[in-house]
């Protein structure tokens, strides 16, 4: 699951202060689940903007990071897309370049993507692994080592999970770190 965090507000209005008319496009995937881009927030930040940009039209489509999606969903706007200065994106950074790539119009991200991550429950979301192309969870107790650093026991700093000694003090003394936990 890709975990997101809606950017704060004025900072979505001031990246869109130069586009009149928007099309506001909702992921029915993994934003929906942490609740940064489902069919109600894209509602809501409909409304919020209505007052300083005309809202041509919304979407909520199925996987934004899927090109193949993208291209299909898109179809369904395809008026509107035409009418609109911009597209304003409640997905992750995936489907906000996915949404640029097909239909070559500017793409403003209306959320932060965080990391890769697993659901607890709505709100609480772990991370536990970064995609490092090499896994290694089998020889580390199924934990991924690259996403949990080693932290120095005397100075505090964070180093990489395969360190030998803390590059900034030079103690050897090592402990695994804690998972990046987010709470919403």
């Amino acid at each position: 699951m890709i975990i997101t965090q809606p950017k704060p507000f004025e900072e979505v209005k001031e990246m869109l202060k130069d586009y009149k008319k928007l099309v506001i496009i909702g992921c029915q995937d993994c934003s929906s689940i942490c609740q940064t881009g489902g069919s109600e927030q894209v509602k809501e930040m409909a409304e919020k903007l209505s007052a300083d940009h005309e809202i041509v039209g919304t979407l909520m489509c199925q996987n934004p990071c899927d090109t193949r999606v993208v291209k299909r969903d898109l179809k369904f706007i395809e008026e509107e897309l035409g009418q609109a200065d911009a597209i304003l994106s409640m997905a992750c950074g995936l489907g906000a370049q996915d949404l640029y790539k097909v239909s070559e119009k500017p793409v403003i991200p209306a959320n932060n993507t965080l990391f890769m991550g697993q659901i607890e429950r709505l709100g609480r979301y772990y991370e536990l692994c970064c995609g490092c192309d090499n896994c290694v969870l089998v020889e580390h107790d199924y934990s991924c080592p690259v996403v949990i650093p080693m932290v120095c026991q005397d100075c505090g700093r964070a180093c990489t999970w395969d360190a030998k000694y803390c590059d900034q003090c030079g103690s050897q003394k090592l402990e695994k770190g804690e998972v990046r936990k987010i709470e919403a």
